[in-house]
């Protein structure tokens, strides 16, 4: 028969079928909840036919016991009872076959119960318990557990579940082994006070409660104990509180450690660090649907520290990478532009109104092109003033080196770009464009803020230059043209000016007297998260790439503390853990041939457009491409319905990317004749503004055609950031976004959980899987297991020295517990268990637990039976007394009476004698005296 599998496939399928016992707990996916428990109520095995059979019933299924004996003992439907027959058990089974691509096992659910069929010879093959056998549930001991990574099961439901609990009893972060997990709570907690820093500062990462103040400090004692620089990581979406997270780590550096060195000297410094906060706030973020405060930048900020004084900050240096530059032009449905725009119109003094023309008509963000396009109640954030916040950015740009007259001007830039927005065009394609009529205000507005000559700017709007051999040919462009020409002005000014201010906070921070080689730093790297929505454009792949980095980086870190632990334990023997390695996918990326090369290929070409680009690609990766025999291709895929896209599989999900716009992006320049004109601007800052050169721009032998493409100069600028990562010891912390509607203390678990595969959780715990997750003081596991020995273990710890005894004890109870050696390694302090190893320790452990309990209630009842029988004794000798008391009393009475009777009968029958004798005597004496007369 085909269900019949061999005796060794039956073995091998008994024996990983040995923790599904009834009572267990597995795991089942579902499409609402992601995953949700069940409860094991019925098992059926039969080893003749080579099949098995296990009935769950739902944990949040409200059953009362009858329904559960109903669960077990139902025939018909999809799980038949452990009383029906053999063949139709094999029939069910085969029926399952064909709903699983030819395979026998299956998993259904019938209502509120999982029913899983199992055919022996299928779950025998290598790897197939984990597809065919749901994911048993950790013991209730690990429930809440506070560092991931001491799961006995790890895998998405346990981790998912976890971090579940945690949240519901209000405790938002967690660990997972080297990553902190912080659950955004959407509502004020109190775990950031000066308290709370005291309780961590000088401690340990394990010794409290998992905290950021914890791997703040974790970091600061590498710095200053380990003298190696640090740096702590935090990323994930858009709302998940990378920001907030941030922010809170600078301000324990600031505080926690600040009892050493000069008051003032701490205040200073400090200060000026904490007040880059609004700053970098105000100018890069902004309100997105998913976030109120959404970072649109990458941020790494490096906190000096003094060698030969730790506890003493000395300065900052900051870094920001890909500020989202189309924000500035536009924004969708609900979102608005950056926040200073807004402050500024908010809170902007009736001088200054006047002077940049941000007063009557002007005065409110609704009058703005590039501040209304979220529609109605876009420009408004709950909660937030935004003439109370452009106060305090105005007053942290005084404390980081912004004197008055350049925040003048910054104000003054702000809004000549405002006022560049409502620059309107009017105009067809024959006949070129012009300025509308309706615009020229705000055309004569912005050219008189931004200093610039009016009628050139006028020119090189609406016409632009050829440069051909022999000639220079004006041309006239359409309006849609001038529109993005007019747009790209207000983009380049603004990323000008976000770069410009990185200028004056470092100097601030850094100070004249700082030295590199006299100080150490801790680094708080702040970047966006793996982005993926309905569209995806240019911004959401250079993230995204910035993302498949930073995972290669992290997966390599967790892979070399791993291996780092097994041999600091001294592991008798052990392979190497292997990973997932994205490098293929990277390849893709910034290869020689890759998706960079291309486009900045095509974006050099006079004729380049987003069509070309993408059918490039296309061709490349393609089936006869020259690049769809490398690794790579596999990464790389074409959308069945559009020729103008492109598909990229990355670590976290496939995604899609929308090609139309990607050339204008990545070139991301103004024209020359365009940057000439703000050049010579009367105003010495926007001429400062546009003279400025960046960090990775051409040098003074290469002309402007070589301007680096805004791919190349982010891949640069990610490449510099990873070789400082690499020199530094890193640690990290995983923001997560717990739910849409920012609501708070509300779990959303598929939103959490897609988070989890995207933030490199779940791979993390995949490779700590693939070794020994769990581990455990050597002592901690001998208090806690050596009650599987028996009372012999107590004396077994004392050999001829405290370890050596430890250590045997120790391989005795393994060797008790879990006879394959392969599922445990003893290193010199600790007990490393290959997964699930765990949950089986517990649960010998409980069997011992649960044998000992009812021997010491069959002892206790017998105690209470014996005492309760002598109470019974005891009472009924009492009656016996009290009753043969009274039964002699009794005697005694009657014995007295029958003496009395025989008295009184006495003496009434000598009464009566008596009497007689005297009748008697007296008629003798009557007779007689008859006779004698």
């Amino acid at each position: 028969m085909a269900l019949i599998a061999d005796a060794a496939a039956i073995s091998r399928a008994l024996k990983l079928l040995e923790p599904y016992t009834r009572g267990s707990k597995a795991w089942f996916e579902d499409a609402d909840e992601a995953w949700v428990r069940g409860t094991l109520v019925q098992r059926t095995d039969d080893t003749a036919l080579g099949i098995g059979r296990l009935v769950f019933v739902r944990d949040d299924t409200v059953a009362s016991t009858t329904s559960l004996v109903v669960a077990q003992t139902t025939s018909g439907g999809a799980a038949e009872s452990a009383d029906g027959s053999l063949d139709d058990l094999a029939r069910q089974v085969a029926r399952g076959s064909r709903l699983t691509g030819g395979r026998l096992s299956s998993v259904q659910r019938v209502g509120a119960r999982y029913v899983v069929d199992i055919a022996f010879g299928e779950l025998a093959e290598p790897g197939a318990d984990a597809l065919l056998l749901p994911p048993l549930s950790n013991p209730a001991i690990l429930d809440g557990a506070a560092d991931l990574a001491t799961l006995s099961y790890l895998h998405e439901p346990a981790v998912l579940y976890n971090l579940r609990r945690r949240y519901e009893q209000r405790q938002i972060y967690t660990y997972s082994g080297v990553v902190l997990v912080a659950m955004n709570p959407f509502d004020p907690v109190d775990v950031y006070s000066a308290a709370w820093m005291q309780r961590y500062a000088r401690g340990q990462q394990g010794d409290g409660d998992p905290h950021l103040f914890a791997i703040a400090e974790s970091a600061y004692r590498g710095m200053a104990e380990g003298r190696q620089n640090q740096t702590i990581i935090v990323y994930g979406e858009s709302g998940s509180g990378k920001t907030t997270s941030a922010k809170y780590i600078m301000r324990y550096f600031a505080q926690a450690h600040q009892g050493a060195g000069s008051a003032e000297s701490l205040s200073s410094v400090e200060g000026q660090i904490l007040a880059t906060n609004p700053v970098f706030e105000s100018f890069g973020n902004a309100k997105t649907t998913r976030n109120d405060n959404s970072s649109r930048f990458g941020k790494f900020l490096d906190i000096k520290f003094s060698r030969q004084r730790p506890s003493r900050i000395v300065g900052g240096r900051i870094r920001t990478f890909l500020l989202e530059r189309s924000r500035v032009a536009y924004q969708p449905a609900t979102e608005r532009n950056y926040h200073i725009f807004y402050q500024l119109l908010a809170g902007a003094s009736a001088a200054q109104r006047r002077e940049y023309a941000l007063d009557g008509a002007h005065a409110s963000w609704q009058a703005f092109h590039y501040t209304r396009q979220g529609g109605a109640g876009s420009g408004e954030v709950a909660g937030v003033d935004d003439r109370a916040e452009f106060g305090e950015t105005d007053r942290s740009l005084g404390m980081v080196g912004v004197d008055a007259e350049r925040r003048s001007d910054i104000w003054r830039t702000l809004a000549g770009i405002l006022h560049l927005g409502n620059v309107a065009f009017a105009g067809s394609e024959a006949a070129g464009s012009h300025v509308d009529r309706g615009a020229e205000d705000a055309f004569a507005t912005a050219a008189r803020l931004l200093g610039v000559d009016a009628a050139r700017l006028r020119q090189w709007l609406t016409k632009r230059q050829i440069v051909t051999r022999h000639d220079r040919i004006l041309a006239k462009v359409a309006r849609a043209q001038a529109l993005v020409i007019r747009d790209s002005i207000a983009k380049f000014l603004y990323a000008r000016l976000f770069d410009w201010l990185l200028g004056p906070v470092n100097r601030s921070l850094l100070g004249a007297g700082v030295d590199d080689e006299q100080t150490s730093f801790v680094g708080v790297l702040d970047i966006y998260g793996f982005e993926h929505f309905e569209h995806n454009s240019f911004e959401q792949f250079c993230i995204n790439y910035a993302n498949e980095k930073l995972q290669q980086n992290f997966n390599h870190h967790v892979f070399k503390l791993e291996q780092d632990e097994y041999r600091r334990e001294q592991l008798a023997s052990w392979t190497f853990v292997g990973f997932q390695d994205n490098q293929p996918c990277i390849d893709l990326i910034e290869g020689r041939l890759g998706i960079l090369a291309l486009l900045d290929e095509e974006s050099r070409l006079e004729q380049g457009s987003d069509r070309k680009f993408t059918e490039k690609l296309c061709r490349h990766y393609g089936a006869g491409g020259g690049g769809a025999d490398s690794p790579a291709a596999a990464y790389f895929a074409k959308p069945r319905f559009s020729n103008s896209a492109f598909t990229v599989r990355h670590y976290a999900h496939d995604v899609t990317y929308e090609g139309e716009g990607f050339l204008e992006k990545n070139k991301d320049t103004v024209p020359d004749e365009i940057r000439d004109v703000l050049a010579d601007s009367a105003f010495g800052f926007v001429a400062a503004l546009a003279a400025q050169q960046p960090a990775s721009s051409p040098g003074p032998g290469q002309g402007r055609r070589q301007a680096p493409t805004l791919a190349g100069v982010f891949k640069r600028s990610l490449g510099g950031l990873l070789a400082t990562l690499g020199e530094t010891t890193m640690h990290y912390i995983r923001c997560i976004k717990p739910n849409e509607a920012k609501a708070a203390w509300r779990f959303s678990a598929p939103m959490v959980l897609a988070q989890l595969r995207s933030c490199g959780v779940i791979e993390t715990i995949r490779i700590s899987k693939a070794g020994y997750p769990s581990r455990v003081p050597m002592r901690t596991f001998n208090e806690r297991y050596a009650v599987v020995l028996g009372p012999a273990s107590a004396d077994d710890g004392n050999g001829d020295g405290e370890d050596h005894g430890e250590r045997a004890l120790c391989q005795r109870i393994l060797s008790c517990c879990l006879p394959d050696a392969s599922q445990y390694q003893v290193g010199l302090t600790k007990v490393f268990l290959r997964a699930g190893q765990w949950a089986i320790m517990e649960k010998r452990r409980s069997l011992v637990f649960e044998k000992s309990a009812l021997l010491i209630q069959a002892l206790a009842r017998r105690v209470l039976v014996q005492r309760a029988m002598q109470r019974m004794r005891d009472a009924a000798r009492s009656i016996q007394r009290a009753w043969r008391r009274v039964l002699f009393v009794r005697m005694c009475e009657l014995r007295r009476r029958k003496r009395a009777v025989g008295v009184i009968e006495r003496w009434w029958w000598g009464v009566c004698e008596e009497r007689r004798r005297r009748r008697e005597w007296l008629a003798a004496c009557r007779v007689q005296a008859l006779v004698r007369a």
